[in-house]
């Protein structure tokens, strides 16, 4: 029987080794993924009475930047139109980028404001992927294999 479909074999060669790599990555080590400054914020969510509530240089209550966070999900939940009862850690970038603003964007700014500028959409930083996380295979409900690629960061940062 499996003559019969060769040029699928590819494809479920990709589907078991994506698969494996999941497997490897249980829950429990999922956090040792995740930057320090999220693993620590989240300890401290966790046991609040543990927290002192000290920020570093006075950062306690203002913007903390751009971070990533990380989420559970079932792949239907995306809103791609699968419909799988399959898992995933979907990464996401929050928070601002104030503080990476350059001495361009204040001018940009400026400018936009006193409205010496054409178009007052002057661009800014924004919190953004800057790598994203290894390709989701999966297979659904009606046993079609499917390959998500660039779903997830990885990494952010003040684009």
């Amino acid at each position: 029987m499996p003559e019969h479909y060769p040029d699928q074999f590819d494809d479920v060669m990709d589907f078991i080794q994506a698969t494996i790599k999941r497997l490897k990555r249980s829950p429990d080590k999922q956090m040792a993924v995740l930057p320090r400054r999220e693993r620590n914020r989240q300890a401290a969510a966790a046991n609040p009475e543990n927290s002192r509530g000290k920020g570093r240089r006075g950062q306690r209550g203002k913007n903390r930047g751009c971070v990533l966070t990380a989420i559970h999900l079932n792949v239907t939940d995306l809103g791609l139109g699968y419909e799988t009862k399959e898992e995933l850690i979907f990464r996401y970038c929050s928070g601002s980028c104030d503080a990476a603003e350059t001495m361009y964007d204040k001018i940009l700014k400026n400018l936009s404001k006193s409205r010496r500028l054409v178009s007052d959409k002057a661009g800014q930083a924004c919190c953004r992927p800057i790598a994203f996380d290894d390709d989701l295979s999966f297979l659904d409900d009606n046993l079609v294999y499917h390959i998500l690629r660039k779903h997830s960061a990885k990494r952010c940062g003040c684009i």
